[in-house]
């Protein structure tokens, strides 16, 4: 029931070779989708490259890398006939974003380059196109299930017409709750970070390029490597309330004031603005609190613990001294962000986390530990560990979560179903003898 994955096991395969084990193929074309093409040697690449990246020989199943590119060709001539148009930093951005995934497993850009036997500049060349047809194709994939969902009812029909060796075994899971103590900056620590990035804000008023501001100042290292950009169009939804509030007031070129949000202290620049969605840049300077601060911060997480081993409630106590907005008003109760339930498999866990909890009983509480927020801040935080669910058959009533999704990926399978079987009625599809001839494949390609 798994939706076709454009990118495959590993995000940086995408279909050049790489310098070690370069295949002698004798090539021949396997399959035309519309005006796009498909060489054997596309596919025996892509399992080389697999390989290399460390899948494991049941994963690589050529029959299905075949479909899966067949699959992504009608995307990339749906979008096309669409005029799907994709703008250069949108692919800069990916193709930043995947070496970047490779230097961080690998450690350096010449680990890349030697892996590939090409210089950084000639790897991007090489990638652009590619990197280009699966932002489009991917751009099609969304309109076809974007907007699938599920309901209740059809979540319990799925489940019951589940043959009983279908149904998902459940690894341990624990469920737990948090409250936090953020060190509070002081006044002269706040005025100092201000002060700072109002002098960046005048540079660039000034006429110094944000971009390069961005490089050298942003705390934010992801969108600082793009010059400040803040991926290709964003809609308000995607953005925190404060920020999208002042980013949105802007005209085009125009930069903000500085905007304070959970993450930090930002200025905005406006790109360009199209009906709902924005191309933005920004800058960020995240507070660093100094050790005294860090200290206080400390002192006030023991008082609250003091607390909670007396008489005080923990979801009480969650509400009144908790400095997470998303948790405080839920007993400290953290969410599982992929799943939205409260529950989480061990290798989901952050590891000082999972350290904290994994030998308490249910019920019980940790001392505070200092740690980390998701804006890379040093906090404090106390765990309660709520539940320990053994390893177990999913149910409807434990599990809804993981059923509900089980079930819309079905439901998004078959839509997907749909529209290439329609979608052959229109395009002209050639698929030459070959030896993927005799693959039994998910969907039936009509060969024309």
């Amino acid at each position: 029931m798994k939706l076709y994955k454009l990118l495959y096991v590993c995000a940086l395969c995408i279909g050049i070779t790489a310098h070690a084990q370069t295949p002698i193929v004798l090539d021949q074309i396997v399959a035309v989708i519309g005006d796009e093409m498909i060489k054997q040697s596309d596919i025996e690449n892509q399992a080389i490259q697999m390989k290399q990246f460390g899948a494991k020989d049941n994963e690589i199943v050529p029959c299905k890398l075949f479909e899966d590119m067949l699959f992504q060709k009608l995307l990339v001539h749906q979008a096309r006939i669409d005029s799907i148009a994709v703008s250069d930093s949108e692919v800069d951005g990916e193709i930043n974003r995947r070496i970047d995934m490779f230097v961080g497993e690998a450690g350096s850009i010449q680990k890349l380059e030697t892996f590939y036997g090409k210089s950084e500049l000639e790897i991007k060349t090489e990638w652009r196109p590619l990197i280009k047809e699966q932002i489009m194709a991917q751009r099609v994939q969304s309109g076809i299930v974007g907007s699938i969902e599920v309901s209740p009812n059809e979540i319990r029909k799925f489940f019951t017409a589940l043959n009983p060796d279908s149904i998902p075994l459940i690894p341990l899971q624990y469920e737990y709750a948090q409250i936090v103590i953020k060190p509070k900056l002081s006044e002269t620590e706040e005025a100092e970070i201000k002060k700072k990035l109002e002098e960046i804000r005048q540079r660039a008023l000034k006429g110094e390029n944000f971009s390069k501001l961005a490089v050298l100042y942003s705390d934010d290292t992801e969108s600082a490597k793009m010059g400040g950009l803040l991926g290709d169009y964003i809609s308000r939804g995607e953005l925190v309330p404060e920020f999208a509030a002042a980013a949105f007031r802007l005209k085009e070129g125009e930069i903000s004031r500085i905007v304070k949000t959970n993450y930090g202290y930002h200025i905005i620049q406006m790109i360009e603005l199209k009906g709902e969605k924005a191309k933005l840049k920004h800058i960020l300077l995240r507070p660093k609190p100094s050790m005294k601060t860090i200290q206080q911060a400390g002192k006030k997480a023991d008082s609250v613990y003091a607390l909670l081993r007396d008489t005080l409630k923990f979801e009480r106590a969650a509400l009144l001294y908790s400095s997470d907005e998303k948790t405080k008003n839920n007993a400290g109760k953290y969410i599982n962000p992929y799943t939205n339930s409260s529950k989480f498999e061990a290798q989901m866990i952050e590891p000082t986390v999972l350290h904290s909890i994994k030998n308490l009983q249910p019920g019980a509480i940790t001392q505070p530990v200092l740690t980390y927020d998701e804006t890379g801040m040093q906090v404090y935080k106390i765990f309660k560990l709520i539940s320990v669910t053994p390893e177990h058959k999913a149910t409807l009533l434990d599990d809804y979560q993981t059923i509900k999704e089980m079930a819309l990926q079905e439901k998004k399978q078959k839509a997907i179903s749909q529209w290439i079987s329609n979608k052959q009625e229109s395009t002209y599809i050639s698929l030459p003898d070959s030896k993927y001839s005799t693959c039994a494949f998910k969907h039936v390609w009509k060969n024309k």
